[in-house]
């Protein structure tokens, strides 16, 4: 029974020796690849915004609302991925300022993704409406309109995330705040989208029957475009918070309770995922619009071969 005994302790603790090792290289990659994409991230959107502010074509409503999803972003790439960077590598070197850069880091995610979910109801309604409602499009569309917009955003985000991350509240506490905005937002984007495509192919048979005119014509194809660009940038949100989604229900039941090793390894993974999408964005935006793309390009060009 005693040789039984021991060879279960040793089992044991080789597989505990795995797991710590499986950690440290995981936690190590995911530091490499955050640190890598961070200068990018920030240096991509902020190029996305600066086009959009300079290019007079580029200064439509469509545009402007992924210009202020690119600055949740810029404001991920600034603040996220380096406070994540900072408390996995003070954990890995056993420092106690860990705990300050997680605390740091957790506030900021969970206000940034919120308010990520919410801009992005925007740019997908303001496609609604230009699409599905032209008509209402001028009144509804104002600058006073989207700035409101913007500014209830960052309040409700806010107001939802700051409290939880000072409070420390629980599992089930995270996914009740979180749940409510993404559910809203799945829906909301879901549905909209839905519509968008049957609204899409209704207007290509009235232009294939030239039932409508050329300038119409055109206006429906601009808009066809971007309504494209938005559901490939939905599209990006929805992959990147697909494990964000597990993790948040699996918190709530409590399933990490007595699972440290798989709690640790979903702690790691699902902050990168989430900062991750911060650089699709912009690459999706100079995938789609040329005029981004040159300008984007151009003054990388310029950056990396300046002109004296």
């Amino acid at each position: 029974m005693a040789n039984l005994s021991v060879s279960n302790m040793t089992n044991v603790t080789m597989k505990g020796e795995k797991k710590d090792v499986f950690i440290l290289v995981f936690t190590s990659i995911t530091i490499i690849v955050n640190t890598i994409a961070c200068p990018f991230t920030i240096g991509l959107n902020v190029l996305v915004i600066i086009a959009v502010k300079r290019r007079r074509r580029l200064q439509n409503n469509g545009n402007i609302m992924l210009a202020c999803l690119a600055v949740t972003d810029v404001l991920t790439g600034l603040i996220s991925q380096p406070s994540f960077i900072l408390w996995k590598t003070a954990s890995l070197l056993g420092s106690d300022n860990a705990k300050v850069f997680v605390a740091i880091h957790r506030l900021c995610i969970i206000v940034l993704t919120y308010s990520s979910a919410l801009h992005l109801m925007m740019v997908v309604g303001e496609k609604m409406i230009a699409i599905k409602y032209p008509f209402w499009y001028p009144s509804l569309m104002t600058t006073r309109n989207m700035k409101l917009g913007v500014l209830f955003c960052w309040v409700y985000s806010s107001s939802f995330g700051l409290p939880i991350q000072l409070i420390r509240g629980s599992g089930a506490l995270y996914f009740i705040s979180a749940s409510h905005i993404f559910f809203a937002c799945v829906v909301f984007v879901s549905t909209s989208n839905v519509i968008l495509y049957f609204e899409t192919r209704r207007h290509h048979k009235m232009i294939k029957a030239q039932q409508l005119p050329q300038e119409q014509v055109e206006t429906f194809l601009k808009e066809n475009k971007a309504f494209k660009t938005t559901v490939l940038v939905v599209g990006a949100v929805g992959l990147c918070l697909l494990p964000v989604i597990f993790y948040l229900v699996m918190l709530a039941v409590g399933f990490f309770q007595e699972r440290i090793f798989l709690l640790n390894l979903m702690q790691t993974m699902t902050p990168t995922f989430m900062m991750i999408n911060s650089l699709l964005n912009p690459l999706i935006y100079c995938w789609r619009q040329k005029e981004i793309r040159k300008f984007v390009f151009r003054t990388s060009m310029h950056a990396v071969h300046p002109v004296y």
